[in-house]
């Protein structure tokens, strides 16, 4: 039986349908209206959990609901629209510092995809997120005297900043940790920057350069733990407002063996924004992407996690090898959280006993929460991950 002829999840007509919303707000068209026996209460959790309920509030309005029946969407995007105020204004402030104290930097991700969506404020993001490559030990003082507090623990060179009451800073030493193919094509970012007119130290990525990114960090989150609409919006908007050169992107996918993942995410979003028939994986990709949330689901992270090179997958040996490697992380993972790994690199194995038994003393829970993860490894849904990784053109790197 094809996928067309199963009955589909609810999960699915509610992702379809907020798709159809999102597209009339992009393109400036007529919504549609909503279902019969979809409830507004239904269509708000869903939009929730994929984070575009302030956007999907624009299109319900235009279908004659009132500000009362559309409460809950209408708070979300008064936050958002305060919230992006705030970030907007943080950011050019840490800019502005940033370029008076000579510090090259580059504004990634939703810093600069706002402003391809109708209204900054309609794309939600939780940070600002600038790699500033090895100037960290020159823009931490700035941070603090902006009055932001580093917090305590990061991963894969991502520094993350908070100021209250909310605003989230993440400067980036590193784009991608080094166990992706790809990463090595962004070790100098800068060389597919341009200087931001008027400015010294302000770098822009081309627009091809930018979307390739973009494709990555999707990339990353949907073979780490899934991923829901948002990142494809992202891609769409991109793909809609911006001047790309296929070609060149293409080319350069390739080098890299990303070129089929493009074609699949480029399907998927003719598919969900276009309204574009699709096949029957297709439709199996798109279920997959329509239970996620945002930023994908635990379920999904640990078979995933767990299936990057453990040979035969669900064997005792499997979860034995799965659960040291969870504690015995590798080097690039174990260096933001024991620094002295920088200078003396041959510490390892003694930092992977340290952080043993400072679990088994402080953070008991963790480890027993790592031991009832490998009891849950589940065949079935397993193979199911990994049918959509296979079929969605996202190989897994074997380590």
């Amino acid at each position: 039986m094809g996928t067309m002829e199963k009955q589909l999840s609810n999960n699915f007509i509610y992702g379809i349908y907020t798709c159809r919303l999102l597209s009339s707000v992009l393109n400036g068209t007529e919504p549609l209206a909503i279902p019969e026996g979809m409830t507004l209460e239904g269509l708000y959790a869903y939009q929730k959990e994929q984070d575009v309920t302030n956007m999907a509030y624009i299109a319900l309005k235009k279908l004659g609901y009132d500000d009362a029946q559309l409460k809950e969407f209408q708070d979300d995007y008064k936050l958002n629209v305060l919230r992006e105020a705030r970030f907007e204004l943080a950011g050019q402030q840490i800019f502005e510092a940033f370029e008076k104290n000579e510090i090259p930097f580059l504004p990634l991700k939703g810093a600069i995809l706002k402003y391809y969506y109708p209204n900054p404020a309609l794309r939600t993001f939780t940070d600002i997120d600038i790699y500033i490559g090895n100037e960290l030990e020159k823009a931490h003082p700035i941070m603090l005297n902006l009055g932001y507090r580093k917090k305590t623990e990061w991963k894969h060179n991502d520094v993350p900043y908070i100021k209250e009451p909310a605003l989230n800073i993440e400067l980036h030493q590193e784009l991608f940790p080094d166990d992706y193919d790809f990463e090595g094509y962004f070790i100098d970012p800068f060389i597919h920057t341009e200087l931001k007119e008027g400015y010294k130290n302000f770098y822009l990525y081309h627009n091809d350069d930018f979307f390739i990114h973009v494709l990555c960090h999707l990339y990353k989150h949907f073979t780490s733990g899934g991923c829901g609409l948002r990142q494809y919006l992202d891609i769409y908007v991109m793909t809609q407002k911006m001047q790309l050169d296929m070609g060149y992107i293409r080319k350069e996918l390739r080098s890299f063996g990303m070129e089929g993942f493009l074609d699949t995410t480029l399907k998927l979003n003719r598919f969900f924004f276009d309204g574009e028939k699709p096949d029957d994986e297709l439709i199996e990709i798109a279920e997959f992407v329509f239970n996620n949330s945002t930023f994908g689901n635990s379920e999904n992270r640990l078979v995933l996690d767990y299936d990057k090179g453990h040979g035969e997958k669900r064997t005792l040996w499997g979860k034995i090898t799965y659960f040291a490697d969870r504690w015995q992380l590798k080097y690039s993972q174990m260096k933001p959280r024991y620094r002295i790994l920088k200078c003396l690199p041959f510490l390892l194995p003694f930092c992977w006993i340290h952080r043993l038994f400072a679990a088994l003393l402080f953070r008991r829970n963790t480890l027993k929460t790592s031991f009832d993860d490998v009891g849950k490894m589940n065949s079935d849904f397993s193979d199911y991950v990994n049918h959509i990784m296979e079929i969605s053109n996202a190989k897994i790197k074997k380590e």
